[in-house]
Order: structure tokens, then C-alpha cells, then sequence
């Protein structure tokens, strides 16, 4: 995209600004450049639901461009005949099939693949159940659909790169209406069925994957942890959500991050990789937030998956609004794809922010945050939280990339913009190139953040 006016203006702004704004540790990130933290895996690039049951509906280069990492589905929403266990095995079968189908396509781009057994069983809500597993005490169904999906997950082939994920948000009714003592029953049953077979070794599993934060006031979390240290089911990754209100302190990696290690130190349980298999309200679903995401995964080395917001048809499509279509938005097996606003913050995080990983801080009021890289250039993505303001980047140690310690750096800055998942935006914005004087071998960017949405991306040579 060719810069325009907008940019224009807005570059000027952010040229005038860093001669007259002082930093704020409150509106302040920092990137350490002399701290590296090993090469990006690119935790933040997955997403859930979002890959059409038609094989390669979706141009291969989509998936390839934002490197892929993590898909998660388990055939949802899909109606009759495909409804689930619970309705009999025909249905089973048309929902397993739409499992397997995006199983393959993770597979494909070397994705590993969460699976939602609870989907399969028939509970997803656009499809209510009036028998849940357990039921009077009786778990004969149950276990009988867990030897069941994990006979066929192995004859067709479908165990690499498979991660079980025991049940889905027990802790809101509309996905478990039963006593949290069944599900915790369930999920212990479910993990020693899945360790009992040799062949599911390679498996992972996934819990508690509740909707709600791990805090010693919940006793989703704290019943589920005293229990599960006493029945050797702890599970491979501690997955959560983190959907909730964007103002809500506890819906934030950095917050969580600090009380899920307090919890397992108060039940004497081995930490885990982590796993938000489930993350951003729909209003961030923006650049700025999207980059303010991405920095939160890459700085706690937290798999992060892309919530979706999208029901029907639409849910199994559009890689959870990464992408929209030029015409047919609403139409499922139509075919003209284009990047939504956020794809290209995945693409140049996925693409372009390669090589060593800087040691990066948030602002302090947790409203802006930036993740940076080094190879022939350091890179920075920058983004706020659904809050304008006055941000500043400063980037230390200059000299530990071979800068001198005093003397001027040509910054290249990119915007990317976009207000709606329906808006296509094929590039960032090119804001041009400013030469920017530093002393002491620190750096200081200024942004002017007059929008909500918008992220940004620093480029200077080493």
C-alpha cells in the first residue's frame, strides 16, 4: 500500500512528537538489545476454528505466509446429520470427518492440532444436550466415546501433532450444565483412559481449558488442582482462556502468568507449557491489539490461539476473520479471499520478525507493549490496547549490535491499519524513513496514538 496523506501526516506527528514528549515508565516499553531470548517460535500464530471442512478451500499460501503454528476445532455448529456421539454414530461420524479434515490441513503446513473431543460428543452449544457424561454416576457412555474417537484418530493416522484438550470451558453453563465435582471426575477418568494406551503416547493433553482465570479465589481452578495433584493427571499443558473485558487486570498474560505459578507452588505441582488456546474479545480483534497480543506470547513463550466470534458457517471459515472475501463474505464455499486487517500484523510478525528475540518490557499500565528481533535488522511491533495516548518505544544498547554508542539511525515505520474484520487490507501503510538521533546508546521512538486500532513496525539496519 502506497503512503498516503493520512500517513503523511502522521509520520509528522510522530517526528514532532519525540522532540517534546519525555518517557513515562507508565506509556513506556523497552527493548533490550544486549538481552536476547533465542529465535521467535511464533507462538502467537494460530487460531480456532477458521479452516473450511473442503480440503485447500483456502489458498495454501494464506497459511504459509503467517507460519502456521496452531489450529484447534472439533466440528462445532454443524447441524444435523452432524451433530455428535450423543445423537448416534452416523452423526459422530459427519462430525469426526470435519475434525479430521482440519486435522490434515494443520498437518499440511506442520501445525499441530488441538482436538475438541466435547465438540464430537455433541455439546457445542447450537446443539443442547440433556445427558452429560457421568450422569448419575454412570460413565459407561462416556468412555466408551473416548475408546472410540481414539481408535479411529489412530487407524486414520491422525496422532502426530494431536493435543487432546479434555473438555472445553466446563465453567460456563452453555458447555457443562452439570456439578463441577463431574467434570473434574470427567477430566481425570479422560486423562488416565488416554494414558492407559501405549499408542497415545505422542498425544498431549490439554486442561483445565477453562473460560475463566487461574486465581486462588476460583475453585474451578483450586478443586481441579488439589485433585488432579493427587491422581498423577497432570496434564502436558495448562490451557485457559483469555477473553474476557479488555479492562479486567486478570485478563492479561502477565497477570496470569505470575498467579497460575502461584497456584501450582501452593499445590506443589511441576509447571507446564502454557497454552491459550483461546484469546482476544471481538474488539480487539484490531492491529493494535493483535501486536499487543503477540508481545505478551513471545515475552512468557506462551502458545497463543486467535479466538473466533463467528457461528455457522462462518465459523468454519476466514481463519477466524484473519481473512474476508472481496464479495462473499457470508457465502462458505466461496473462494475470493483477502486479508482482513489484522493478517498482515501475523504476516510481517511471522515473516519478518526472525532471527534472536530482544528482551522486551510492557508499559506499566499494561496498555501498550512492543516485540522485537535482531538479524540484519532490528525489527519492532508495537500496539496498544484499545486506548489511544501518548507511547514511547526505547530501545537500549545500541551497541551491543555494533552501533556506536552515539550518532543517528535511519527508522523505516509501518502502520497497519483497519477497523472492522470485514475491511481488506492487503499491506501496511509505509510511513517512510526518519533519521533519529540517539546518545548513550538508547533510542527513542515516540508514537501518537490517535486511533484504537492501529499497530505499528520500527526497521533500523545493524
Amino acid at each position: 500500500m502506497k503512503q498516503s496523506s493520512f500517513a503523511n501526516l502522521l509520520f509528522r506527528s510522530l517526528a514532532a512528537a519525540a522532540a517534546i514528549l519525555p518517557p513515562s515508565d507508565n506509556t513506556t516499553v523497552t527493548v533490550d538489545l544486549s538481552r536476547t531470548r533465542g529465535a521467535s517460535k511464533h507462538w502467537g500464530s494460530g487460531f480456532i476454528y477458521g479452516i473450511p471442512d473442503t480440503r485447500d478451500q483456502i489458498p495454501d499460501y494464506y497459511y504459509e505466509d503467517m507460519k502456521f503454528q496452531y489450529g484447534r476445532a472439533g466440528g462445532a455448529q454443524m447441524g444435523a446429520p452432524n451433530r455428535g456421539w450423543i445423537w448416534g454414530l452416523d452423526e459422530y461420524y459427519g462430525r469426526l470427518n470435519s475434525t479430521l479434515s482440519n486435522y490434515f490441513t494443520c498437518r499440511k503446513y506442520g501445525a499441530s492440532f488441538i482436538i475438541l473431543p466435547h465438540d464430537v460428543w455433541g455439546t457445542d452449544n447450537a446443539n443442547s444436550s440433556t445427558f452429560w457424561p457421568g450422569d448419575n454416576g454412570d460413565w459407561t457412555d462416556y468412555s466408551n466415546f473416548v475408546l472410540q474417537l481414539m481408535s479411529d484418530m489412530k487407524a486414520r493416522g491422525a496422532t502426530e501433532g494431536l493435543v487432546w484438550d479434555v473438555w472445553n470451558e466446563p465453567d460456563i453453563g452453555i458447555f457443562w450444565d452439570r456439578p463441577l465435582q463431574q467434570w473434574i471426575d470427567l477430566y481425570i477418568l479422560t486423562h488416565k483412559i488416554l494414558r492407559s494406551d501405549p499408542e497415545f503416547d505422542v498425544v498431549e493433553i490439554s486442561g483445565p481449558t477453562l473460560a475463566f482465570r487461574p486465581l486462588p479465589d476460583n475453585p474451578w481452578w483450586t478443586l481441579w488442582l488439589d485433585q488432579i495433584a493427587g491422581n498423577d493427571t497432570v496434564p502436558d499443558q495448562y490451557a485457559y482462556h483469555l477473553e474476557g473485558i479488555t479492562t479486567q487486570i486478570d485478563n492479561d498474560l502477565q497477570y496470569t502468568n505470575a498467579s497460575l505459578k502461584a497456584l501450582l507452588e501452593t499445590y506443589n505441582l511441576p509447571e507446564r507449557q502454557i497454552n491459550i488456546n483461546e484469546y482476544a474479545n471481538w474488539e480487539e480483534q484490531v492491529p493494535a491489539s493483535a501486536a499487543w497480543w503477540l508481545s505478551r506470547f513471545e515475552r512468557y513463550d506462551a502458545w497463543g490461539l486467535r479466538g473466533n466470534w463467528e457461528g455457522g458457517t462462518a465459523l468454519h471459515d476466514l481463519m477466524a476473520n484473519l481473512l474476508t472475501k472481496t464479495v462473499n463474505a457470508f457465502i462458505y464455499n466461496a473462494t475470493d479471499y483477502v486479508p482482513a486487517p489484522e493478517y498482515p500484523v501475523y504476516t510481517y510478525y511471522a515473516t519478518n520478525m526472525t532471527g534472536l528475540r530482544a528482551t522486551t518490557t510492557g508499559s506499566t499500565d499494561r496498555q501498550f507493549d512492543a516485540y522485537a528481533t535482531i538479524d540484519n535488522k532490528v525489527r519492532i511491533l508495537a500496539g496498544s490496547r484499545l486506548i489511544t495516548g501518548n507511547w514511547t518505544v526505547v530501545v537500549e544498547h545500541l551497541d551491543a549490535v555494533s552501533l556506536p554508542r552515539s550518532g543517528c539511525v535511519e527508522v523505516k515505520t509501518w502502520a497497519f491499519i483497519g477497523t472492522s474484520v470485514w475491511d481488506i487490507v492487503t499491506s501496511p501503510v509505509d510511513l517512510g524513513i526518519s533519521k533519529l538521533d540517539y546518545v548513550g546508546s538508547t533510542l527513542v521512538i515516540q508514537i501518537v496514538q490517535n486511533d484504537t486500532y492501529t499497530a505499528y513496525a520500527f526497521e533500523f539496519d545493524v
